[in-house]
This record gives C-alpha cells, structure tokens and sequence, in this order.
C-alpha cells in the first residue's frame, strides 16, 4: 500500500488582511496610518471604571471605549506606495502572545493640551514587539524610531481640571495580535478603519 505523501501547508501572504493585496483601494492622498495594540472590551471597562473615579472630568470622555489603544508607530502622512509596502512587510510578522498589564496613571502635557495615561510595566516583550514592527516599517521605506518609546494607552483628553488616583489594581490582558489603522480625520466623526490584524501564529 502506498503511503500518502503530507500535503505541504502554504502560508498566503495576504491571510492576515482584511481584503486581498489585489483588491486593496488605493487612497487619493497620503492617509494618517498607525500600527497599535487595542485592548479588549473588559480591559476598556476596567479602564473606563478607573477613570469615571478620577475627579473634575471633562463633559465628554474621550477617546469613547472602542478607540483606546497603546501606539507602536503613527505617521501623519502615508502614501499609496508605502501604505502597500508596509501592509506586505506586516503580514511577516510573528510573536508569542504576552501579557500586558496598566500599573499607573499619568498627566502628560501634550500639543493638544492634558491628557491622561495609563503606562504599563516595561517588559522584554513589549519592548521587543516595538522593535520588530518598527524595523518592518523602515523595511517599507518608512522613519520609524527604534529608540525613545514611552509606551502609554490614552485614556483621557482635555484633562487640564482632572485629579488622578492611584489604579486599584493593575489593567491585564493578552497581546495577540497588531493592528494597523487609517485615522480618517476628514470623516464626521472621525473614524478608525482597520486595514489590517498581524502576527498572529498559525494554529
């Protein structure tokens, strides 16, 4: 009896996607692009919770639930070219999932005025996720920083009048994959468009 010969699993190049490379739109002008960690809806309800504690919040809390996020690389200006380069570059990437945990809260000043932030431990993983995703995006022709990350998830605009508090307990969850967003600012309301999710391993 022959023996079946194992059938070879083919990674796609473009699996990790949201459209096929081929079907990909190509943008008029030079689009608002980042690459981020969003966490999940719990970890946003802890993070909401922590802040609805904070006294003299602004009227309106922003960023609102769905759009918090911990920033790897932002650039204001990405043309198509690059954008196709970088989303290719992206589908290479491979990482172990890690834990991720919010330890304090901060005021820091920033062009738009106060914001608050949650900074989460410094950790190997982290720190090594960074690096490897900014490499891809020099891959594409792209100035990303290697150095100076000061990681922080936003967690409050316009928070000039805002006293913070200690966090009750540390914000978890579990890192699995990088997503690459389009910040369409000409949008009412602005909106975030989700071009692509990365690293995930194959099962």
């Amino acid at each position: 009896m022959a023996r079946r010969r194992p059938t070879a699993h083919v990674a796609h190049p473009a699996q990790n996607a949201l459209f096929a490379m081929t079907d990909l739109p190509t943008p008029a002008a030079p689009r608002r692009l980042f690459t981020a960690l969003f966490p999940p809806p719990e970890a946003c309800a802890a993070i909401d919770a922590e802040r609805q504690r904070w006294p003299g919040l602004p009227r309106r809390l922003h960023p609102v639930l769905g759009r918090m996020h911990l920033t790897l690389q932002f650039f204001n200006a990405v043309d198509a070219p690059h954008e196709r380069d970088w989303l290719a570059a992206l589908q290479t990437l491979r990482f172990a999932p890690f834990d991720i945990a919010l330890t304090q809260a901060e005021l820091w000043r920033a062009p738009s005025g106060v914001i608050a932030v949650l900074v989460p431990e410094h950790t190997p993983e982290l720190a090594a996720l960074h690096r490897a995703t900014a490499q891809l995006a020099r891959q594409a022709g792209l100035p990303a920083a290697s150095n100076g990350f000061k990681p922080h998830l936003t967690t409050l605009r316009h928070a000039e009048r805002t006293t913070l508090a200690p966090l009750t307990e540390p914000i978890r969850w579990t890192v699995r994959q990088v997503d690459l967003i389009w910040s369409d600012l000409k949008a009412q309301p602005p909106q975030y468009h989700r071009l692509g999710q990365f690293g995930r391993r194959a099962p």
